[in-house]
């Protein structure tokens, strides 16, 4: 995301260095809010780590406000402190962040109990005002994750009927009230989540899948309560289910259920609404996750999108946080009720995290913590190369659910050598192309082809990828067995780009995102809200501001130093650029694929001082997962190597030999032979 905004892209739908530099299309479908709240703090100065640590405060101290603010309207403030403590502390929510490193599902905890708080406050006080802020919250909800509102949903409406009672005459102006606020809300969020439910069907997450593993994951009921006082986490959690209860939890919400029964008919209407909406959705979500649900599960096949039956614990959390809370319901806010508050909150709290400490967190690589020197190119091709890793040892219907159709039928192995190598024509005898600018959703070169012939982008294709010729948009189109992004270009000299733009479904939901915004904005005015759109204008204008200084000090647009070069058939090499890394330097070397190669070669790059060579990389393409043998004529592949040198100015030499056989391929340099095959790329300084 960073790099991105860095290059002046301020929504990203595809992450171009994800998925070994094929690029993923993430955002056009897994929902971008919190990592936006993580990129705030990264740009104020907190590096990457300190950015997803302040979501996860944020997140964190918000959710157990929002749960303080609605179980206050009901519960003695001592119970509405136990509710919001639990609500933050519940086991599911701490594995949110400190197990599953889940992000979005752990920031998208603060809505619901927000949205409860707005829908009641309208319907105590029938004030307009609540209204922007409820349909405001509605599209943070949908923009922070998808599935966690979609799984809230059905308690939402629950608890709007329940309070408003059923629809009469006299309760429809709070129900058209409400739901044109909410429909606002989606609206709003049009922008996401059209794109994401019409283009599902390009990429492996919403192509049919087998319930066998979903099903594996319902567990009878005795099993979704954990048997340790220091609760432990998966996946040593002693049970068969992965996100079982706490002995706290289930505790509370026991004690809770009691009170409640006892105080019922003294407890105000709120109090009785809330408490029932909670029941109900805790014995919902209860039966879902049991193997006795199972027909439900094959019946309802939007419930499939969920993917984990455990994610239901969200739900379970909110309910039970809620139920515990009522233990207050007859006792008035003094010292002691509010001691005996702290009190259970910290014996929740100290259920939850002292098991945390006995299972050392084990990544797939490495046993120590990521730093932020990890942060880093490298650190994602480790991760995509780990995620392979286990598709390929263990599979996994999910994983790598952002592949494009295209890519699928090498989806375990795009990223290796091939022994059955592209099939396209050979680009015509004296082809030549210069990159011009190089950044992560766009591309622009010139080429000069004496024939017609196809090129193609080291992307995947998928919808909404350009290619313009002289400023006329040419099709794109999936190219070769991996899909690439490619189009068909006529003879003769011409400008060329690749970019990123609009498919109508984009453009229908940006249009709809615009026009509700737009109805907002002149509904607040209307009601003298200012002081409520001068705060939205100015976080926008604070974006706006970060994004340009950010993009000013850490460019990730790069403009190669033009060369014309080529190693026998194989390839040409186009251009070269040069960025800062600690101790060295990253050439960035473009390959242009002459041809469909059947070997796979190594790449060098040598760096020559005065006193000898002072810095040198070899390796496969791509940081090795963008073998030869995986290129196809006319691909255009950016090549990166890490150079480690302290050199203040070296010349710099490039080229390819066979393996295991070394031997370096021949190559021609502005027309003349070059003995040795090593390229020379000029004298650099280190940036």
């Amino acid at each position: 995301l960073d790099r991105s905004l860095r290059a002046g892209v301020l929504y990203p739908r595809i992450f171009a260095d994800m998925g070994f530099g094929y690029g993923y299309p993430v955002l056009n479908f897994y929902s971008p809010l919190s990592y936006y709240l993580a990129w705030l703090a990264t740009a104020a100065g907190a590096g990457y780590l300190g950015g997803i640590r302040f979501a996860y405060a944020i997140g964190s101290v918000a959710a157990a406000l929002a749960m303080y603010l609605w179980a206050a309207s009901f519960l003695p403030r001592p119970g509405a402190l136990l509710a919001a403590l639990a609500y933050a502390y519940f086991p599911y929510h701490v594995a949110d962040i400190l197990v599953r490193g889940a992000l979005a599902e752990a920031t998208a905890f603060i809505w619901p109990p927000l949205l409860l708080w707005l829908l009641s406050r309208y319907w105590v006080s029938r004030q307009g005002r609540y209204l922007p802020g409820l349909a405001l919250t509605t599209a943070a909800f949908i923009l922070t994750h998808n599935l966690t509102a979609f799984m809230f949903a059905p308690l939402l409406a629950l608890y709007t009927v329940l309070l408003l009672g059923w629809p009469r005459r006299e309760s429809w102006p709070c129900y058209a009230a409400i739901l044109t606020s909410v429909m606002l809300g989606v609206l709003l969020s049009a922008f996401y989540w059209l794109p994401a439910a019409l283009e599902v069907k390009y990429v492996l997450a919403g192509q049919a899948h087998g319930l066998t593993d979903l099903l594996s994951l319902l567990q009878p009921l005795g099993q979704w309560l954990s048997p340790f006082l220091a609760h432990r986490y998966t996946p040593l959690q002693g049970v068969a289910a992965q996100h079982p209860f706490s002995l706290s939890q289930a505790g509370l919400a026991l004690a809770g259920a009691l009170a409640a029964a006892l105080a019922w008919r003294g407890a105000g209407r709120m109090a009785r609404v809330a408490l029932t909406t909670a029941a109900l959705s805790l014995a919902t979500s209860l039966f879902l996750l049991t193997p006795a649900s199972a027909p439900l599960w094959r019946l309802l096949t939007p419930l499939q999108f969920l993917q984990f039956p455990w994610r239901l614990q969200a739900v379970t959390c909110l309910a039970t946080a809620i139920i515990a809370g009522a233990l207050f319901l007859r006792l008035p806010a003094s010292p002691a009720a509010w001691a005996l508050s702290l009190a259970l909150a910290g014996l929740v709290a100290a259920n939850s995290m002292t098991g945390l400490r006995l299972e050392p967190a084990h990544l797939p690589s490495s046993q120590k913590p990521l730093s932020e020197s990890q942060v880093t190119l490298d650190g994602l091709l480790d991760y995509d190369f780990q995620t392979a890793l286990w598709l390929r040892q263990y599979g996994g219907e999910w994983l790598l659910e952002y592949l494009p159709v295209w890519a699928l039928p090498e989806r375990a192995t795009f990223f290796l050598p091939t022994k059955q190598p592209a099939t396209l024509p050979a680009l015509p005898a004296g082809s030549s192309l210069t990159v011009l600018e190089d950044g992560p959703l766009r591309t622009a070169v010139r080429v000069n082809l004496p024939q017609a012939a196809v090129l193609s982008l080291h992307r995947f294709y998928f919808p909404g990828w350009q290619v313009s010729v002289d400023g006329r948009v040419v099709p794109a189109r999936p190219v070769g067995s991996l899909g690439l992004v490619g189009a068909d270009i006529p003879a003769g000299e011409h400008q060329l780009t690749w970019s990123l733009g609009w498919t109508p479904c984009r453009l229908g939901g940006a249009m709809l995102s615009l026009a509700a915004a737009l109805i907002g904005v002149a509904w607040a005015l209307w009601r003298r809200q200012v002081s409520a759109v001068a705060v939205s204008l100015g976080v926008i204008l604070l974006f706006f501001g970060l994004v340009m200084l950010r993009a000013w000090r850490y460019p990730t647009i790069r403009r190669p130093q033009a060369l014309q070069a080529q190693l026998g058939d194989v390839a040409a090499l186009a251009g070269y650029a040069l960025e800062k890394r600690p101790g060295g330097a990253d050439v960035w070397l473009y390959w242009l694929s002459l041809s469909d190669p059947t070997r796979d070669y190594r790449v060098f790059v040598h760096a020559e001082g005065s006193s000898g060579r002072v810095g040198q990389h070899d390796g496969q393409p791509g940081n090795e997962f963008s073998p030869t043998t995986r290129w196809q004529a006319g691909e255009l592949v950016p090549d990166r190597h890490m150079l480690k040198t302290t050199a203040p100015a070296f010349g710099l030499y490039a080229g390819m030999y066979t393996w295991p056989d070394i031997a370096n391929l021949p190559a021609m340099q502005d027309g003349s032979a070059i003995p040795d095959g090593r390229i020379n790329l000029g004298e650099a300084k280190r940036p």
